[in-house]
């Protein structure tokens, strides 16, 4: 006759079948991420667990008890992965793709040239940077001097990428409200 467990003890046998599937889940992440192993295996692996986590106890036990639990989770690893409408997509990939510009190259400092740094627009953005608040003034910095991508200066301050994106939008529009009667140049 079987015994029927509670709640507490599926928890626990689950917690000790996914504890001894982990470093196969490790193995297959790094098979899913391939070259983007370095910087998704660890952050997919979670989200995927967490997807298995978030099912039905029921489900979990009976996924565990007939092995089932590994190739669930690898399955929603690799939907996350190539997904670009994924949970995972959203938090972690969307981030480390390229974002388009809205200053072309040498747009404000392009010492070069003596005309480019002698005319109106010039003088006047510099201007209007020079007003621009500490943190703003950083963005400024290090997306347009140091040429940074934004996921470079998130992950240097700490700070979300949609944050800093928006932020240098609005330092764009700033600068343009400042610099309207030069809109013609910008």
């Amino acid at each position: 006759m079987s015994k029927e467990l509670n709640d507490k003890d599926k928890k626990i046998y689950i917690d000790k079948h996914l504890t001894s599937i982990y470093p196969q889940l490790k193995l297959n992440m790094i098979k899913v991420c391939g070259a983007g192993e370095v910087l998704w295996a660890d952050d997919l692996l979670s989200t995927a667990v967490e997807f298995f986590l978030n099912k039905e106890l029921d489900v979990q036990y009976d996924s565990c008890i007939n092995n089932k639990a590994e190739n669930f989770i690898t399955y929603m690893a690799n939907f996350q992965l190539k997904s670009g409408t994924s949970k995972f997509f959203h938090t972690h990939r969307k981030f480390s793709t390229k974002t388009r510009d809205y200053f072309t190259d040498g747009f404000i400092y392009d010492r070069g040239s003596k005309e480019f740094e002698d005319d109106d627009r010039t003088l006047c953005i510099k201007e209007a940077i020079k007003d621009l608040d500490p943190f703003e003034r950083m963005i400024v910095d290090e997306r347009i001097i140091k040429k940074m991508k934004f996921n470079d200066i998130a992950e240097r301050y700490d700070i979300p990428y949609s944050s800093l994106s928006l932020n240098y939008r609005k330092i764009k529009n700033k600068i343009k409200e400042k610099c309207q009667h030069l809109q013609q140049y910008l």
